[in-house]
């Protein structure tokens, strides 16, 4: 069954979440979370290679096609509520979680603050959200909110060709993965195209959890767990190889690629994930 369109109301969150959903209607539920700046593209070639699954892969608030978080900060909390908001609205009670990069902060959260909820959690490049400082805080809020006030516009490209470059610089990707996630990004305005994403994304919030809080809610998994980490992998920060222990009986497989690996590099990633889901090595 190819890819179809869907949005879900979330009447408590005040927003519609849109996506695309892949698969076998009766399969078992899979939910996919993106990464920052990203959207429900990036599992294009993931949801192919999965077709036994009920695979919703979702643009999270603000981005692809999905509406902007309602509050006026976009704080890992509001997105985890969102998450949880759909799947309730769904009636999924378990499903299996697959996230990465903020994605995957996300998933870490979810799995933690509701782990009967997560059957099973997979982890791309990402493991828990980035830890806040105390001694940054104060700059942090006040730096974003004095962006917020001003208001912000994003910018105009003449051409689609110069949006994946300037998308490929911003994030150090591969041109390839550009193209496939500009596609959800772009609408096109007077003079060329601009981003679709809520332009708040852009400015610097200040982080949610401090690392013994992350380290909290890691500790609470209890779903079976797998990190599938990029051999060119984001994770490089002193805090994670703490964090590596701390997820009880966390998986750790390290395949080629860059951060972006699943879109890079489907058929491995796809291959380990398969049999960490438990289904047969064909497709």
């Amino acid at each position: 069954m190819g890819a179809e369109e869907f949005a879900v109301r979330l009447p408590r969150g005040g927003m519609t979440l849109r996506g695309k959903r892949t698969g076998d209607p009766e399969g078992a539920p899979v939910l996919c979370l993106h990464g920052w700046l990203d959207n429900c593209a990036s599992f294009d070639a993931l949801a192919d290679r999965l077709p036994e699954t009920d695979l919703l892969a979702i643009d999270l608030p603000g981005h692809g096609f999905s509406d902007p978080i309602t509050s006026a900060t976009c704080q890992y909390a509001d997105y985890v509520a969102a998450v949880l908001e759909l799947a309730h609205t769904l009636g999924w009670q378990r499903f299996r979680l697959i996230g990465h990069s903020l994605g995957g902060a996300l998933a870490s959260l979810i799995a933690g603050t509701h782990p009967g909820a997560v059957e099973r959690l997979v982890l791309i490049d990402a493991i828990g959200p980035l830890p806040a400082r105390p001694e940054d805080s104060v700059a942090a809020l006040a730096g974003y909110l004095t962006e917020y006030l001003k208001g912000h516009r994003s910018p105009v490209y003449r051409t689609r060709a110069q949006a994946v470059k300037a998308r490929v610089k911003l994030a150090d990707i591969l041109l390839s993965t550009a193209e496939v996630l500009v596609e959800r990004d772009l609408r096109e305005v007077e003079g060329g195209y601009t981003w679709r994403h809520d332009p708040r994304l852009k400015k610097s919030l200040p982080r949610g959890f401090t690392e013994e809080q992350v380290l909290a809610f890691l500790s609470a998994i209890t779903a079976p767990s797998l990190l599938v980490r990029a051999e060119r992998t984001a994770l490089r920060e002193d805090f994670y190889p703490r964090r590596f222990e701390t997820v009880p009986g966390l998986r750790v497989v390290t395949l080629p690629g860059g951060h972006h690996l699943h879109v890079e590099n489907p058929d491995q990633v796809a291959g380990v994930i398969r049999d960490f889901l438990g289904f047969s090595p064909g497709w």
